[in-house]
Order: structure tokens, then C-alpha cells, then sequence
């Protein structure tokens, strides 16, 4: 069978078939086979579509030639030319993509091996020179022309369609050339019979056969590789992206990190612990860390022992929570808080230890700090001279200073709460009534009745001694809510004592012990009625002309004298008491028709011979007529008696009523005309001796009645409603005279007024005092007004906003006669005055009396307190201007000083003064 196969039909076919492999395969694109986007399959499926055309073309060429193989020889080289084309294109993927020579080259080798081991098993093959010549012309031509196509195929971006019609030409006439050139090595005619299959062919086969199997194996061991490769990596990169976030997530930290493996040796650290130790934190085993790191105690007092190193606990297995240490590095000191943790494998095996540093540095030092400043607290609250108590809801002490305990007199353990604290002791309120263990004043507040209390108490120890405490309790809140009660405890048995014996001083006169004008009210007020109960009055006139003379030690003493002697000449009386400096009186069961007689005897005092001067008024008192006026009677009775003489009110009332009645219309008459007269004391400066301000007194003399004492008018003028006259005349005056004395002293001086109850409290008086101020508008720089005790407590609300405005205006306030019947001291810190007048009982008998030196001292030291300057009235010796002194006490007035006079010559008498006040500190 001989028929006609030209060459160029051989090429056309190659050419159809390269293309149709390539498409198999992939090319040109020649980016997927290099990231092996073609695998195996598609190599093997190219090298057979491509090893079927070569050997169909073989075949053809064979038969052309009159050559008909047998079917063991068109198998074998049909398996060669498969073998050689699969191991082309297997090798392509790995080594010859995007490498045009290679790849030719390969191509090449491949058809030249299919077709020689076809012709190889042609009989009568001659190899010739001229055969070989023209194979390796026809091999050079395809090669170049495979290359070129190549080449050009990848020289520009083409359509995909062009690059593999070059492919496609390039490696056809390749495989047709050499397939055409083939043909020489056999012989003209192939009629002779085929020769069995020689050893070497069948070597040859085996050959190839044991290359391809061997390309094929290698091609499976390197794809597994590939597939390992690409796991490896792909583990790796999971690797790198969990250690990346890893150290991500450390170095996010706030903290400082450090890890440890199972041995000891630090294998990894954050950021924050390179700045922390100054330098990388590694290579140090755990016996090392403490010295090597500057770990210490959180007081810095010594180096940690290996124990006490968190992560090395943490690697001996245990969970370190909050741990304080110090860390000193380059001298700087910073105190750390440590979590650490041991790190155990997926068996539970420990691994390594981690430890996490926090630097608290501020944290403990502001908590030094805190400690410090709760110590320097409690150590102030310890000092206070007042008791702090801090009670929760439920009565526990939160809070309670040694001054609380030392007033309770607590011994032992610290109490923890108020009804353990108070259990040991008893109390009563300031009225006498007892309390129980559980405070009011804490009840009240619980209750919401109050937020604040303030009581005095009577608190009696266990020790039986007594103290009186001033307890403020003041409710805590916080958004509005209770938290707490706060008591502030003082302790006031001093001042309560003080209060006690201005009490008894407002009932009892100093010098005698006698109870005054008001106590004796109260006192015969319940005393028995009896038919012929009897008030009596005797008056001592000795005692005020001593004193006028200078005498007021024997004054006193002859008051005290006279005092026994009255109580001795009438020894079952109910009551004593004494009226005022000169006057005492008796409450008798049974009528007294006569003075006694040893009230008339002279008496010896300070060693000198007193002829005492006494007469009397009785008043009989069988019925229920009121006290004041049983005694006021008896005072008229007194009055309108002689030297000697007792006298009983009935005869001298009207005696008395005819009196007030012609002292009433003599009055009438000099309200039209004012024949006042206004004499004025200094008040001086007791550390300077100079004259401060003075006292207008007003005077009346009249033609008929003679000296009229202002005790006797002034009452008069307000029952009549005219008293307001003689205060504007005084004030008119007293201008006058503080204007002229400032003058001549060349500093102010104020002149103080006296007001009555009726004044202070008129409805028309801040309307005068406006009319005042327009006419005089320097008057509140020249005048002051006092007012008494017994004026205030009147109308106690009107008359603190009446003295307020007084004071605001600019005028000057003093309270007079304080001590006498009234003294109540709260009302003292509601009074906005400058000055306290201390009434002269206060005075009278100091230098004789520890007692009442203490009592004097003590008023003028709580005056000096409320920043209110003392005045002390009745100063009669150098001994009362020294003792005064002493006790600080601010200014004086009395007799030592001055006299009241009408026109005093302020410069000689502030010369004079001045000189007293040296020979008494002198002295």
C-alpha cells in the first residue's frame, strides 16, 4: 500500500495537532502553568493528543514508503512517541514555561527520539551522511523556527488566538521537517520481510519505558512535595499570623510581659518590659532574676527571696494574683502589681510561666499619701480638746478619738458601738430628767425629725464622777440620702458650773449670801400663809455714806455684819434677802411692832467702831395679796420711817401716797420747763488709764422736793407716758458734751445714754433716732445707748432687731447692770453689743473673796470669747483697778476714777486717771 502523503500535508497535520495540544495544555498562558493552574491530567492528555499525531503522520510516511510494521512494532513506537510526548510536556510544566529555547529544544528531542524509534524498526535502515546531514539541517530549521514562534508569541501582548497559530506553525513544520527527513534513512523498497525484534531495540524501549515511568514517578514526588511545600507554608503563614498577633496583642498592652520556659530561662518579653528593666529581659535563669532585675519588697527594704518572685511562683505551678513588688532600675524606684501564670501544654504539662507587670507607682505612693494624711487625721482628731463620735445607721462607731473616751472615762478595746459606749454611764438631760442608753438626739435624726441637735447633758461615770457635756449631732447625707451621724462633744462642766453659779449670783448677793430682790419674791412667794405673817424692811444708811467716802471694804464688811445681826435679831423668820447694797428684808411668821435693839448697838468692823444708822417698815401680810407689791408697800413704809424707828405701812402710806402724788405734779411742771441737769462718769481704759467714753446721768433738783433720786421720777415719767422728753434732753446734751470733749482729749469719745424698757420697746423710738440722725448726723459717732437686762428679755425678738439697727446706724451698745436678777448668758451671743457694764456686785468684796474672784474672771473671760469688751462698774480702790487688770478685764468705772459731775475737765481727769492706773500696778 503505497499511497501519496506529500510533506506539506505531513506539516498541515502537525501543525493541527500542536495546536490541539497546546489548547489541552494551556499555552500560551503561560502564568497559569507556572502558578500550576494545569496539573498532570492535562499534561498527559496534550503529550498523547500530541505523540498520536507524530505517529500517525510516522505511520503514514512508512506506508507511503511501501513499509507495513507488524502490530508489536506499531505498538512499540506508538508507546515511545506517547512516553516521549508525555515526559515533553510533564517536563514542560516544571522547567520550560515562559523559556522558548528550552522548550523547543525539548520538542526537538521528543519527535526526533518518536520517529527514530519507528524508522529503527524498518529492515534494511542505512544511516548515511548525507541522511544525518539533512536530519540535522531539518532539525536546526525546526528548532529555529519553534523558537521564533515562541519568541514572538510572548514579544507583545497579543489576542490569545495568535500566539497559538505561531505555536501551532512554528513546532508543526518542526515535527514535519524531521518526520520528512526521516524518510532517508530507509531504503528505496521495504518489501523485504520485517526482522524479529532485536535486543537492542527492545533495550532501547525499556529504556525509554523506565525514563518515562521514572519522569512520571518523579513528576508524583514532586507534585507530593509541592502539596507538602504548599501546606508547610500555608501552616507557616497561620503560624506567623498568630505570632504576629500575638506580639501584637502583647505589645497592645498596658502591662509589662515577660515569658519563661519550663527551665527557668526567659524566652520572650513585650515593649513594655525592655522599658521597664532598661534593657531586653532574657537569658537569665530564675536564681538570677531578683539581683539581676532589682526586684524588691514593696518597701524597697530588701531583694525578693526566689519564692517571693511572682514568676517564678508561677512556674512552680501556682496562680499569682495582685502581687506587689518593687522594681528599681537606673535608680528610679516604681512599685508593680504581678498576675502571673504558669503555661502548660495540651496534656496539662508545664511548659513555661508568664508573668503581667502593671506599674502602680502613683497608686501606692497616693495610698502612702492617703495613709499618711488619715495618720496626721487621727493624730489631730486625737488632739482635739472636743470628742468626735462618727455613728453609722445602726449605731456601730465608725470613728471615735481618744477625747471621747477620756470624757466618758472608757477604758480598754476600742467600743464598737454607741450603745456600748454609753451602757457604762448614766445621764440626765439639763433638766434634771434621766435619759436612756440610746441617745434622743440619734433618734430624732433617724426619724427625720431634725438634722441637727444640740443638748447639754449630765453625765455621771462609772467612777461616780460627774462631767456635763455639750453634744452636737449632725446628720451625714449623701445624694440626699442618710449615711451617717457625726457627734461633736464638748466639755462644758466649767461652764455649766459658771452658768450655775451666775444662776445662784442672780438670786443671792455676792457679799451676804442673801437671796436678792427676785429670789426672795419667788421664795415668799410659797412660803406658809399665817394671820400674822409679816414683811419687814431695814435699811443700814451707813452702808452707802462708807462707800461715798471711799470706804468700800468697811462697807462691805459692815454689810455682811449687818446681815448676822438682822438674821440673829429675828431667828425664827421664814426668809431673808437683801433689796439692794443698803436694804435687807425678813419674812416673819408673827407682827413686829418695834426695831430690835441690837440692830441700833455699834458694831466693831476692821477693827473700828461702826454706830450703825437703821430704820424700818413693816407691812402685815395675812392675805394673798402678791409679793411685789406686799414688799413695795414695805419699802414705803421704810422710806417714810426715821433713824431708829420701825413704821408700819398703814400709817405710812398715805404719808408715801401724799409724796408721790406732789413728786407727780412737780414733775408735771418740770416736763414744761426740763430743769434737768445731766452730770457724766468717765469710763476709762484699764491697761491705759485713758478716758474712753462716759455715762450721762440725769439729775433733778426741785425747789420744793429737793434732790428727787432718778429711781423715783423716771417711773413717774412712764406712767405718764413723758419719758421720752427726758431722754431727748439728755441725748441733746450728752451730744453737746461729746463733742466738747473729744475736742479737748483730741481722739472720740462717746457718751453712753441710758434707755428704759419703755424706750427700747416704743412703737415711735427708731422714728426719733431717724429724726436725730437728720438734725445731728455725727451723733452715732458720739453717742451709746445702754439698756437693761430686764429692758431685753421684756421683748426679747424686737429689741435684738432694734439694737441690731442701732448698731448698724453706727451707735454703741452695752448691756448694763449685767448680773443682776436675770445674767441669762445664752442670751449674751444673740445681743449684737460692744461692751457688758458688770454691775458692781461683781466688784464689791473681790479682794476678800476667792470665790467670787473666779466668778468675776470667769464672765469677763466669756465676754472676751464673744469678742464682747467688759466694763466693770462700782471700782472704788486701786486693789479692785489691779485685780481687774489681772483678769484682762477691758475698761472700768466707779468712784476711783470719777465722780458724776456736770462739766468735767476731761484733760485733768485723763491725767489723773492715767496716774492711778500706774500707782496701781505699782502697787
Amino acid at each position: 500500500m503505497t499511497p501519496a502523503f506529500p510533506a506539506a500535508a505531513a506539516t498541515l497535520t502537525s501543525m493541527g495537532v500542536v495546536l490541539l495540544a497546546a489548547l489541552v495544555l494551556g499555552v500560551p498562558a503561560f502564568d497559569r502553568i507556572a502558578q500550576r493552574g494545569r496539573g498532570r491530567r492535562q499534561a498527559l492528555a496534550a503529550g498523547t493528543i500530541l505523540a498520536g499525531g507524530v505517529w500517525g503522520v510516522q505511520m503514514a510516511l512508512l506506508s507511503r514508503r511501501g513499509v507495513n510494521l507488524p502490530g508489536i512494532h506499531l505498538a512499540l513506537s506508538g508507546l515511545a512517541a506517547v512516553a516521549l510526548c508525555c515526559g515533553l510536556f510533564l517536563w514542560y510544566r516544571h522547567y520550560a514555561a515562559n523559556r522558548p529555547a528550552l522548550t523547543s529544544t525539548g520538542m526537538l528531542i521528543a519527535v526526533v527520539l518518536s520517529l527514530a524509534a519507528g524508522v529503527a524498526q524498518v529492515p534494511g535502515v542505512s544511516v548515511t551522511w548525507a541522511a544525518v546531514a539533512a536530519l540535522l539541517a531539518a532539525s536546526v530549521v525546526g528548532w529555529s523556527a519553534s523558537w521564533l514562534a515562541g519568541r514572538a508569541s510572548r514579544a507583545r501582548p497579543w489576542p490569545p488566538a495568535r500566539p497559538l497559530a505561531l505555536i501551532a506553525m512554528g513546532n508543526g513544520l518542526l515535527i514535519g521537517g524531521v518526520q520528512h527527513t526521516m524518510l532517508r534513512f530507509l531504503p528505496d523498497s521495504a518489501a523485504a520481510p520485517l526482522a524479529p525484534l532485536s535486543p537492542i531495540g527492545l533495550a532501547t524501549a525499556a529504556i525509554i519505558l523506565v525514563v518515562v515511568a521514572a519522569a512520571l514517578y518523579s513528576d508524583v514526588q514532586l507534585r507530593r512535595s509541592h502539596t507538602l511545600d504548599r501546606l508547610a507554608q500555608e501552616r507557616t503563614a497561620d503560624l506567623a499570623r498568630e505570632r504576629d498577633l500575638h506580639v501584637a496583642l502583647l505589645e497592645s498592652l498596658n502591662d509589662q510581659v515577660i515569658v519563661c520556659d519550663a527551665d527557668g530561662q526567659l524566652v520572650g518579653h513585650n515593649d513594655g518590659a525592655t522599658r521597664l528593666h532598661g534593657r531586653t529581659p532574657l537569658a537569665t535563669l530564675a536564681p538570677d532574676w531578683a539581683r539581676e532585675y532589682g526586684l524588691y519588697t514593696p518597701d524597697f527594704a530588701r531583694h525578693l527571696d526566689l519564692l517571693d518572685v511572682p514568676l517564678y511562683r508561677a512556674l512552680s505551678g501556682e496562680a499569682v494574683r495582685d502581687a506587689v513588688i518593687g522594681v528599681e532600675t537606673g535608680g528610679v524606684r516604681r512599685v508593680m502589681t504581678c498576675n502571673a501564670n504558669p503555661i502548660r501544654d495540651a496534656q496539662g504539662q508545664r511548659i513555661g510561666a508568664v508573668v503581667a507587670m502593671n506599674d502602680v507607682t502613683e497608686r501606692e505612693q497616693a495610698r502612702a499619701e492617703l495613709r499618711r494624711t488619715a495618720a496626721r487625721h487621727a493624730e489631730i482628731i486625737n488632739t482635739l480638746d472636743e470628742g468626735l463620735l462618727l455613728l453609722d445607721l445602726n449605731g456601730a462607731i465608725l470613728t471615735v478619738n481618744a477625747r471621747t473616751l477620756d470624757l466618758l472615762h472608757w477604758t480598754g478595746p476600742p467600743p464598737g458601738s454607741l450603745d456600748e459606749l454609753t451602757g457604762t454611764v448614766s445621764s440626765r438631760s439639763a433638766q434634771g430628767f434621766a435619759l436612756g442608753v440610746r441617745a434622743e438626739s440619734f433618734m430624732q435624726i433617724m426619724q427625720g425629725a431634725t438634722t441637727v441637735t444640740e443638748t447639754i447633758t449630765e453625765i455621771t461615770r462609772r467612777d461616780s464622777s460627774v462631767v456635763w457635756l455639750r453634744s452636737r449631732a449632725q446628720g451625714l447625707f449623701q445624694d440626699g440620702q442618710l449615711t451617717g451621724i457625726l457627734y461633736v462633744l464638748a466639755d462644758v462642766t466649767d461652764r455649766q458650773e459658771l452658768r450655775e453659779e451666775l444662776h445662784r449670783l442672780s438670786r443671792f448677793e455676792a457679799l451676804t449670801n442673801l437671796p436678792n430682790r427676785l429670789h426672795f419674791q419667788h421664795l415668799a412667794a410659797h412660803s406658809p400663809a399665817t394671820p400674822e405673817r409679816t414683811v419687814v424692811t431695814a435699811q443700814c444708811v451707813n452702808i452707802t455714806e462708807l462707800r461715798r467716802l471711799g470706804r468700800a471694804q468697811l462697807a462691805d464688811a459692815l454689810a455682811v455684819r449687818f446681815s448676822r445681826e438682822l438674821m440673829a435679831a429675828y431667828p425664827d423668820a421664814l426668809q431673808f434677802g437683801q433689796l439692794d447694797e443698803q436694804t435687807f428684808v425678813a419674812l416673819l411668821p408673827h407682827g413686829s411692832d418695834e426695831l430690835p435693839g441690837r440692830l441700833l448697838h455699834p458694831v466693831g468692823v476692821l477693827g473700828e467702831e461702826v454706830f450703825p444708822k437703821v430704820k424700818a417698815g413693816a407691812r402685815a401680810w395675812p392675805d394673798d395679796t402678791p409679793v411685789e407689791t406686799v414688799l413695795q408697800e414695805a419699802e414705803t413704809a421704810l422710806q417714810a420711817a426715821q433713824e431708829g424707828k420701825l413704821a408700819p405701812y398703814e400709817v405710812t402710806y398715805l404719808i408715801e401716797q401724799r409724796r408721790t402724788l406732789r413728786t407727780e405734779a412737780r414733775l408735771r411742771h418740770a416736763l414744761k420747763y426740763l430743769p434737768f441737769t445731766v452730770q457724766y462718769q468717765p469710763i476709762v481704759n484699764l491697761n491705759t488709764g485713758g478716758i474712753v467714753k462716759a455715762e450721762a446721768l440725769v439729775r433733778w433738783i426741785d425747789e420744793e422736793l429737793g434732790v428727787v433720786p432718778p429711781d423715783q421720777f423716771i417711773p413717774i415719767a412712764e406712767r405718764l407716758g413723758q419719758v421720752h422728753r427726758i431722754t431727748d434732753f439728755v441725748i441733746e446734751a450728752a451730744l453737746v458734751e461729746a463733742r466738747r470733749a473729744s475736742g479737748l482729749l483730741g481722739r472720740p469719745v462717746r457718751i453712753a445714754v441710758n434707755l428704759s424698757p419703755t424706750e427700747l420697746n416704743a412703737p415711735d423710738f427708731m422714728d426719733r433716732v431717724y429724726t436725730l440722725l437728720s438734725v445731728h448726723p455725727d451723733a452715732p459717732e458720739l453717742l451709746a445707748f445702754e439698756v437693761t437686762e430686764g429692758a431685753v428679755l421684756k421683748n426679747l425678738t424686737a429689741a435684738v432687731a432694734t439694737l441690731t439697727t442701732l448698731r448698724q446706724l453706727g451707735f454703741g451698745l452695752a448691756l448694763d447692770d449685767f448680773g443682776t436678777g436675770y445674767s441669762a448668758l445664752g442670751m449674751l451671743q444673740h445681743l449684737p453689743i460692744h461692751h457688758l457694764k458688770l454691775d458692781r456686785t461683781f466688784v464689791w468684796g473681790i479682794e476678800g473673796s476667792d470665790r467670787q474672784q473666779i466668778l468675776t474672771h470667769s464672765v469677763v473671760e466669756l465676754a472676751r470669747r464673744l469678742n464682747i469688751d467688759v466694763v466693770a462698774e462700782g471700782i472704788e480702790t486701786s486693789m479692785h483697778d489691779l485685780m481687774l487688770r489681772e483678769m484682762h478685764c477691758a475698761f472700768g468705772q466707779g468712784y476711783l476714777y470719777s465722780r458724776p459731775t456736770a462739766q468735767p475737765d476731761w484733760q485733768a481727769l485723763d491725767g489723773h486717771i492715767g496716774r492711778l492706773g500706774s500707782v496701781g500696778l505699782a502697787g
